[in-house]
Formats: C-alpha cells, structure tokens, sequence
C-alpha cells in the first residue's frame, strides 16, 4: 500500500476562530474568579495585559500552523473493503461516527453533542471519498499520522508490528 499525505495552507479563518474562542474563553475565567473574590474586573492586574490578549491569538497561529488540514491519499491496495473496515473502526475508535455516507463519500464528526459543540472552533471533522484507485482522507494532520500509522503497521494489514519485530524468538 503507498501513502502519500499532502498538508494545505494555514487558515486564516480557523486561526481567527480559535483565537476568538480562546480570547473568550480565557477572559470568562478570569472574570468569574474576579466576580467570586468580590472585585469584578476584566483584568487580574495590570500587567496581565499580555497574557489576557496577546497569547489567545499567539497560541491560535501556533496551533492552527502546527495542526493544518490535509489530505492522506492510499492507493495500490489489495483489498478495499477490508481497508475501509479499517479506516472506519479506527475512527470509531477515535469517538468519530459516520453521519453522511454514499459508497464513495463518507463524512465522520464526533460523537458527543460537546465534542461536536467544540468542533465549531477545532474543526476536526473527517472526510473520505474512495475513488477507482485510491482513497483519499481529509483531516487534520494529527489524525492523518495516526490513520496513516495504524494501517502501515496494523496486524490485519499483513505485516508485522514494530514491536513484533524486535521480539527475541529464543526466549
């Protein structure tokens, strides 16, 4: 079986997203333990600026820069349902289930109505769309690495695990 991943560009309006959900997020924190100790502010002290403002949006484009969407395409497999099979108990292993299915197309989002609350500003969600010759998954990066290092060292895939290669026989 041959992997080839693809990462796309950063976007820009997943990083403004994620920020503004941090920036949020962070601030409602902050506010409501000022509220609970009495002093309602928006700022702890007045040299929190940097962390009240500026990290929600450095620790958005890190994030989003780190974890880009892209594209895992397999192709020159043998069997196709049985890389599907996989592909499918791998994701709801992962708390993914399918919500959108045709033969060729089939679309995973996560269980749970908060994980999928929270995906409105992750955006995890996980595309596949089989062809006459390959299967492509569209995902992000980390999900990419881990799909793509479950079926190259799967058991049922016909080789061996990294761990049962460096097993001792003799003993």
């Amino acid at each position: 079986m041959k992997f080839e991943r693809t990462l796309f560009k950063i976007s820009i309006l997943e990083t403004i997203v994620l920020s503004i959900f941090m920036f949020v997020a962070l601030n409602g924190v902050i506010f409501l333990i000022s509220l609970f100790t009495g002093k309602p502010r928006f700022m702890f002290y007045d040299t929190a600026w940097i962390l009240q403002i500026i990290f929600p949006f450095v620790y958005a484009t890190i994030q989003t820069s780190i974890n880009r969407n892209g594209v895992l395409k397999l192709s020159e497999y043998s069997d196709l349902e049985a890389l599907t099979s996989q592909i499918e108990s791998f994701f709801l292993k992962k708390g993914y289930i399918a919500i959108y299915s045709k033969t060729e197309n089939f679309k995973y989002v996560k269980r749970t109505k908060w994980s999928r609350f929270f995906n409105h500003f992750f955006r995890e969600n996980i595309n596949v769309r089989i062809s006459e010759n390959a299967v492509s998954i569209f995902a992000k990066k980390h999900l990419l690495d881990s799909i793509g290092m479950k079926l190259k060292y799967d058991k049922t895939n016909g080789q061996k695990t990294p761990l049962a290669l460096t097993k001792c026989s003799g003993r």
